[in-house]
Protein backbone atom coordinates (compact mmCIF):
# COMPACT_ATOMS: atom_id res chain seq x y z
CA UNK A 1 0.00 0.00 0.00
CA UNK A 2 1.26 3.47 -0.81
CA UNK A 3 0.81 6.38 1.59
CA UNK A 4 1.76 10.01 1.29
CA UNK A 5 4.67 11.09 3.46
CA UNK A 6 6.59 14.30 3.95
CA UNK A 7 10.35 14.60 3.74
CA UNK A 8 12.26 17.88 3.72
CA UNK A 9 8.97 19.68 3.17
CA UNK A 10 8.25 17.89 -0.13
CA UNK A 11 5.54 15.31 -0.55
CA UNK A 12 6.70 11.85 -1.47
CA UNK A 13 5.16 8.41 -1.63
CA UNK A 14 6.22 5.96 1.03
CA UNK A 15 5.48 2.27 0.99
CA UNK A 16 3.53 2.28 4.22
CA UNK A 17 -0.20 2.65 4.69
CA UNK A 18 -1.57 5.22 7.11
CA UNK A 19 -1.06 4.10 10.69
CA UNK A 20 0.91 0.99 9.71
CA UNK A 21 4.42 2.14 10.57
CA UNK A 22 5.97 0.10 13.32
CA UNK A 23 9.50 1.41 12.85
CA UNK A 24 10.58 5.02 12.85
CA UNK A 25 14.08 6.19 11.92
CA UNK A 26 14.61 9.85 12.76
CA UNK A 27 17.75 11.43 11.34
CA UNK A 28 18.95 14.68 12.87
CA UNK A 29 21.13 16.12 10.12
CA UNK A 30 21.15 19.91 10.35
CA UNK A 31 19.32 20.42 13.63
CA UNK A 32 21.20 22.73 15.99
CA UNK A 33 21.13 21.82 19.69
CA UNK A 34 18.66 24.64 20.40
CA UNK A 35 16.08 23.06 18.06
CA UNK A 36 16.62 19.40 18.93
CA UNK A 37 14.21 19.07 21.86
CA UNK A 38 11.09 18.83 19.68
CA UNK A 39 12.19 15.99 17.36
CA UNK A 40 13.64 14.05 20.28
CA UNK A 41 10.41 14.50 22.24
CA UNK A 42 8.50 13.31 19.15
CA UNK A 43 10.72 10.22 19.08
CA UNK A 44 9.87 9.57 22.74
CA UNK A 45 6.16 9.78 21.98
CA UNK A 46 6.55 7.40 19.03
CA UNK A 47 8.41 4.90 21.22
CA UNK A 48 5.83 5.22 23.98
CA UNK A 49 3.16 4.42 21.38
CA UNK A 50 4.88 1.10 20.69
CA UNK A 51 6.94 2.02 17.64
CA UNK A 52 10.51 0.76 17.28
CA UNK A 53 12.15 4.20 17.25
CA UNK A 54 15.71 5.33 16.74
CA UNK A 55 17.37 8.71 16.39
CA UNK A 56 20.55 8.97 14.35
CA UNK A 57 22.77 12.01 14.78
CA UNK A 58 24.61 12.86 11.58
CA UNK A 59 26.06 15.91 9.84
CA UNK A 60 26.14 19.08 11.94
CA UNK A 61 23.75 17.52 14.44
CA UNK A 62 26.45 15.05 15.43
CA UNK A 63 27.80 17.56 17.91
CA UNK A 64 24.65 17.09 20.03
CA UNK A 65 25.99 13.63 20.95
CA UNK A 66 29.31 15.02 22.22
CA UNK A 67 29.63 15.04 26.01
CA UNK A 68 28.67 18.41 27.45
CA UNK A 69 26.85 19.86 24.42
CA UNK A 70 23.34 18.62 25.25
CA UNK A 71 23.88 19.27 28.97
CA UNK A 72 24.69 22.91 28.24
CA UNK A 73 21.59 23.45 26.10
CA UNK A 74 18.31 24.35 27.85
CA UNK A 75 15.40 22.22 26.71
CA UNK A 76 12.68 23.97 24.77
CA UNK A 77 9.87 22.27 26.70
CA UNK A 78 9.69 24.81 29.52
CA UNK A 79 10.61 22.34 32.26
CA UNK A 80 13.86 24.05 33.16
CA UNK A 81 15.79 20.93 32.18
CA UNK A 82 18.41 20.45 29.51
CA UNK A 83 18.48 18.82 26.11
CA UNK A 84 20.38 15.97 27.75
CA UNK A 85 17.40 15.48 30.10
CA UNK A 86 15.12 15.22 27.04
CA UNK A 87 17.48 12.60 25.57
CA UNK A 88 17.45 10.62 28.85
CA UNK A 89 13.65 10.73 28.93
CA UNK A 90 13.52 9.49 25.35
CA UNK A 91 15.79 6.55 26.23
CA UNK A 92 13.45 5.69 29.12
CA UNK A 93 10.56 5.72 26.64
CA UNK A 94 12.43 3.25 24.43
CA UNK A 95 14.25 5.41 21.88
CA UNK A 96 17.64 4.13 20.72
CA UNK A 97 20.24 6.78 19.89
CA UNK A 98 23.00 6.28 17.35
CA UNK A 99 25.58 8.48 15.66
CA UNK A 100 27.07 8.13 12.20
CA UNK A 101 30.77 7.45 11.83
CA UNK A 102 31.55 10.64 9.84
CA UNK A 103 30.12 12.71 12.72
CA UNK A 104 32.38 10.86 15.17
CA UNK A 105 35.34 11.53 12.87
CA UNK A 106 34.37 15.22 12.78
CA UNK A 107 33.43 15.85 16.42
CA UNK A 108 35.34 13.16 18.33
CA UNK A 109 34.38 10.06 20.26
CA UNK A 110 33.71 11.59 23.69
CA UNK A 111 29.99 10.83 23.45
CA UNK A 112 27.07 10.90 25.86
CA UNK A 113 26.35 7.47 27.36
CA UNK A 114 22.92 7.31 25.70
CA UNK A 115 24.54 6.66 22.31
CA UNK A 116 24.12 2.93 21.75
CA UNK A 117 26.40 2.61 18.72
CA UNK A 118 28.28 4.26 15.90
CA UNK A 119 26.80 3.37 12.50
CA UNK A 120 27.72 3.94 8.89
CA UNK A 121 25.86 4.75 5.71
CA UNK A 122 25.14 1.10 4.88
CA UNK A 123 23.40 0.60 8.25
CA UNK A 124 21.31 3.74 7.78
CA UNK A 125 20.23 2.89 4.22
CA UNK A 126 19.41 -0.70 5.22
CA UNK A 127 17.22 0.49 8.09
CA UNK A 128 15.43 3.07 5.96
CA UNK A 129 14.75 0.46 3.27
CA UNK A 130 13.00 -1.99 5.57
CA UNK A 131 9.27 -2.47 4.88
CA UNK A 132 7.10 -0.75 7.46
CA UNK A 133 9.75 1.88 8.24
CA UNK A 134 9.06 5.58 8.13
CA UNK A 135 11.98 7.99 8.03
CA UNK A 136 11.93 11.57 9.19
CA UNK A 137 14.83 13.94 8.66
CA UNK A 138 15.34 17.13 10.62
Amino acid sequence: MWGLGVWFGFNRLVRVGWGMARRLVMTLLNTPPGNASAPIAQAAVAAAMGNDTCVVFTGDSGRIAVNGVAAAEPSADGTGGTLHDVIRDAVEAGVVFRICSPAVARFGDDLIPEIREVVGAAWLIAQMSEPGTVTLTY
